[in-house]
């Protein structure tokens, strides 16, 4: 155990460029071949098995800090935490997204649709929020008190994503509408809201706002995590931690 541990590295820190994931893709009127259909839905199940392996390893690390009540398992717990809620949303709107795709009835895909627009604002929702009230209950805000434990690469970076995340809320209603319909179940106007135009590119489109904005998060939260493993492995390698 000692020799392994002896050859532990420390985990980088990466340098992401936040805008291009944030940056809104425009539908340009075309449409999928069958072809591309095919390698869209192909890759779509890598990346959902890819991120899928991750969510026990989450899970397994939220109960193991459980019950620990100092102050670096509760940073941990948070962190994971926020990690395991943005991993689960990519993974469900992949999904959507997916099935979406492969849908071969009419009815099938305006279902679908709806059922990705209740994602796109429900996930942003519960992100960021669109307003003070659904912000404080966020995860993002529940990252703001641990800023001081961090480096100042750290805070800017959360900075930069807080005002890009702010635009993004203001940019649009996020599909509320479609939401609340399908949610609520209003038979004549659920009817209606699935009769407008289908056009699956800008569906495609429309679903990458969400994950797109999921990544950058995603990636801030890796590299938080590894300023975690880092302090850890410093403790370990200074002796104050046992094997």
């Amino acid at each position: 155990m000692n020799e392994d541990l002896s050859d532990l590295q420390y985990s980088s820190f990466r340098r992401y460029n936040y805008s291009e994931m944030f940056e809104t893709v425009r539908y340009n009127g075309k449409e999928l071949s069958d072809e591309q259909r095919k390698e869209v839905v192909s890759k779509m199940n890598e990346t959902i098995a890819t991120y899928a392996e991750g969510l026990p390893m989450l899970q397994k690390s939220l109960k193991e800090n459980e019950f620990k009540q100092n102050e670096y398992s509760t940073v941990y717990r948070t962190v994971i935490s926020v990690m395991q809620f943005v991993l689960i949303t990519m993974i469900d709107s992949m999904v959507a997204s997916k099935y979406f795709i492969m849908a071969d009835g009419d009815y099938d895909r305006r279902f679908m649709r709806g059922k990705l627009m209740v994602i796109l604002n429900e996930g942003f929702k519960r992100l960021y929020g669109f307003d003070e009230k659904t912000h404080k209950k966020s995860e993002w805000d529940r990252l703001l008190p641990l800023m001081k434990h961090f480096p100042e690469v750290i805070n800017r970076d959360y900075q930069e994503l807080t005002y890009r995340l702010e635009k993004h809320a203001k940019s649009s209603s996020w599909w509320r509408e479609e939401r609340n319909l399908e949610t609520h179940m209003d038979a004549e106007k659920l009817y209606l809201s699935r009769q407008e135009e289908l056009i699956e590119s800008k569906v495609m489109m429309d679903s990458l706002k969400l994950f797109g904005t999921l990544q950058a998060v995603n990636c801030f939260l890796t590299n938080m995590h590894g300023c975690l493993y880092n302090y850890l492995l410093s403790k370990y390698r200074r002796g104050e931690l046992k094997d």
